[in-house]
């Protein structure tokens, strides 16, 4: 899949994107159809989402991007709080000239593109909020801390996949778990902890798609629902044969259903 470097806050960031690929710098083909910009879940990366780009990409222009410490971005720490990853997308945005684009968050990013659309809802088309919620629990956070001090071998979080998933998926989700730092992981267990905007979800006014695994746990399941009955107008759908890591589980699927939400925006 083609990607490129572009600078945003002086951080060198990792953007994942559709169709041939360009200059440094240079902003790639995005005219076909809406602008899909994917935002990872906390110690995730933009090439978790690469079937689901190729899925979504004969009708529209998607791209994913890892975060500052992620991936292959520059730095080894998240940025330490949902508000400040939100200004950094649109500061992304900006420097990429999309002044409404549909923003497509995976658990930590859904809230990412909640805090955005919320913050700055001129700069965000429609929102698709994927095994995301308005709060979190960030009940992993002490054991990632011990795994920043050497006290604790870096754990799989098995539970977050379906039953169904198969042991080369798995594999697959680990190793993309591996490229980032587990500093990073635990900053962004801190942000999720701190994040609450269950009180402002009817502010929320731009379409919104909130999509579920039907495997998911039922606590998840049920921040997943509390954004669809807060959030006015909002579609949900669930998808078949995931858990919690959507994107990586059932790409075609999710793509599917974003296809369709999309087809219908005004």
């Amino acid at each position: 899949m083609p990607h490129k470097y572009a600078t945003v806050e002086g951080v060198a960031t990792y953007v994942h994107h559709v169709g041939r690929t360009t200059l440094p710098e240079v902003v790639p083909d995005l005219s076909r159809g809406e602008t899909v910009v994917c935002l990872h879940c906390s110690g995730g990366n933009g090439a978790m989402f690469a079937e689901f780009l190729e899925a979504l990409a004969a009708e529209h222009s998607p791209l994913s991007l890892d975060l500052p410490g992620h991936g292959r971005s520059g730095g080894l720490d998240s940025l330490g709080s949902i508000e400040r990853m939100a200004g950094f997308v649109g500061s992304f945005l900006e420097r990429w000239g999309l002044p409404r684009a549909v923003l497509l968050g995976h658990s930590m990013g859904g809230a990412v593109a909640l805090r955005l659309a919320l913050d700055r809802p001129a700069a965000v088309r429609a929102l698709v909020l994927v095994a995301s919620g308005a709060r979190f629990r960030g009940a992993a956070l002490p054991l990632i801390q011990r795994v920043v001090e050497g006290k604790e071998r870096r754990p799989f979080f098995r539970d977050a996949y379906s039953p169904k998933a198969t042991p080369e998926l798995l594999r697959r989700g680990f190793l993309e778990e591996l490229k980032t730092d587990p500093r990073a992981l635990a900053g962004d267990f801190v942000a999720c902890r701190a994040f609450d905007a269950e009180g402002e979800l009817e502010r929320v006014a731009v379409p919104t798609l909130v999509a579920i695994g039907e495997d998911e746990d039922a606590e998840q399941r049920d921040r997943g629902e509390l954004l669809a009955k807060r959030i006015r107008g909002a579609t949900l759908v669930r998808i078949a044969g995931a858990g919690h890591m959507v994107p990586l589980e059932q790409p075609a699927a999710l793509a599917a259903a974003v296809g369709a939400f999309l087809r219908d925006l005004p």
